[in-house]
């Protein structure tokens, strides 16, 4: 991130927060979009995760307080937690902690996320659970925008990196590194699983590149939930990269 205004913003995030939680501050990371190469300003937020060394009311009391001032500078609502719920969420909420863990930049204190080491198991677990939650969800939302071509649009949009942060977690699951932008994890993905997701592609290259649709709304999204499906037929049959040898042994 190289944007003056953009870094000024991150600036007074961390003066703030330092004011406000003192030693109590452990880390202070950026993560998202921000801290790599797809911030598309005006459209991205920045991500950041607070994590101190043990919440109190007061501390939420003051995270209050900044708030506003700091979704005026385009942040949205922090990650805010204490130390031990990084260490002992693992196993909860392995998928986004391995996602910041890949793509942040501290900008105060330890980095609380760079030795994380998340169960493969339960990443495994969590990755369906979410896989299938999402698709259902997608089905609903389709239903309440009654065909209108702007909000089916808007479904699509709003919804296809979520279906990207699936895909990275799959990766790992696979034992694969992860690229670092949108673009090249679907490639990775499309190579690794040997399954093209065309309708994926196409909402991704409208969102990223500010591409015109192409297609009509309704005729697009019915191959975007195919691609759906494919994914999480995949996620369902994913096992540890390790499982085979293991089994074997």
């Amino acid at each position: 991130m190289s944007d003056p205004k953009i870094e000024k913003a991150i600036a007074r995030v961390v003066d703030d927060a330092r004011e406000a939680f003192g030693a109590d501050l452990v880390s202070l990371v950026l993560y998202g979009s921000a801290a790599g190469d797809e911030f598309l300003h005006g459209r991205s937020d920045l991500n950041f995760a607070i994590v101190l060394e043990k919440t109190t009311f007061v501390h939420l009391r003051s995270l209050a307080s900044l708030l506003p001032g700091w979704h005026r500078l385009g942040a949205a609502s922090p990650l805010f937690v204490d130390r031990d719920f990084v260490a002992r969420a693992r196993d909860v909420f392995p998928m986004e902690l391995l996602d910041i863990q890949a793509r942040h930049r501290l900008l105060h204190g330890v980095d609380v996320f760079a030795s994380l080491v998340v169960d493969f198991t339960a990443l495994r677990f969590q990755l369906e659970q979410e896989a299938r939650s999402k698709a259902l969800r997608l089905r609903v939302l389709y239903a309440e925008a009654g065909g209108k071509k702007a909000a089916v649009r808007a479904l699509m949009s709003d919804s296809v990196k979520s279906f990207l942060l699936l895909m990275r977690a799959l990766l790992r699951v696979s034992g694969v590194d992860v690229p670092g932008t949108a673009v090249r994890t679907l490639d990775r993905f499309e190579e690794e699983q040997t399954l093209p997701l065309p309708a994926l592609r196409e909402v991704l290259h409208v969102l990223l590149d500010g591409a015109e649709w192409e297609r009509d709304a309704n005729e697009t999204f019915s191959d975007y939930l195919a691609d759906v499906d494919n994914l999480v037929g995949l996620i369902d049959r994913a096992t540890h990269p390790r499982a085979d040898d293991e089994a074997g042994g």
